[in-house]
């Protein structure tokens, strides 16, 4: 009876979440009120807010939904290009995610915008990106990268650059139809980060012979 009820709370919240995406998508997050979701699911206002205080919480689960649909993506892509070129690999996940047309990439824009005026979502939006950056680093460890390249916010902060232009400035078609030279310039990025890993590494080792 426990294990019914929660699995029934489960599908009201995500009723609602859905809801919530609806209006951040025609309205903007910042201009979007919880009468908004209350009056786009027809719920009552208890039932709502038996399950989310306010749009934050909303929007900070939706986020957790589009993680884990994305590292399924990231997980089945790694599966059918085993053989591809390692940098290849990492270019293609960090870029194709960037320039996906999907719903997922226009919520985080919007918390990419909203994050300044919220704390809250600030720290929504490090969290997300220091479990972003670990994900990404196992992967480019499994894949025989030698370094850790996101060891500074340089790659993230590219990436996010490239979403927010994408899709604020409606540069998707135009980086699509160019984005060989995105990846080009990502896997430039590795490589040489992969080489002064490597110098270090050697500096290190001669330092300690001495």
């Amino acid at each position: 009876m426990k294990e019914e009820k929660q699995k029934v709370g489960q599908i009201r919240k995500k009723e609602i979440r859905d809801a919530a995406k609806r209006c951040f998508l025609k309205k903007g997050f910042q201009n979007t009120t919880m009468e908004d979701v209350i009056t786009e699911i027809g719920m009552s206002r208890g039932g709502v807010y038996h399950h989310y205080a306010n749009t934050n919480e909303m929007l900070k689960d939706l986020m957790l939904d589009g993680n884990h649909y994305r590292n399924g993506l990231i997980h089945e892509y790694l599966e059918n290009n085993q053989g591809k070129d390692k940098y290849q690999q990492m270019s293609d996940i960090l870029v194709d995610k960037s320039l996906a047309n999907t719903d997922l990439m226009s919520l985080y824009t919007l918390l990419l915008q909203a994050k300044n005026y919220h704390e809250d979502l600030e720290k929504l939006y490090q969290e997300l990106k220091i479990n972003t950056t670990n994900e990404l680093s196992i992967i480019a460890k499994q894949l025989g990268i030698k370094a850790d390249i996101f060891h500074d916010d340089f790659l993230v902060n590219y990436i996010n650059g490239v979403i927010l232009s994408a899709e604020i400035l409606c540069a998707r078609n135009s980086y699509g139809k160019y984005k060989k030279y995105i990846k080009e310039s990502i896997i430039s990025y590795i490589v040489d980060v992969e080489l002064l890993f490597s110098i270090e590494a050697q500096n290190k080792k001669e330092d300690i012979n001495f």
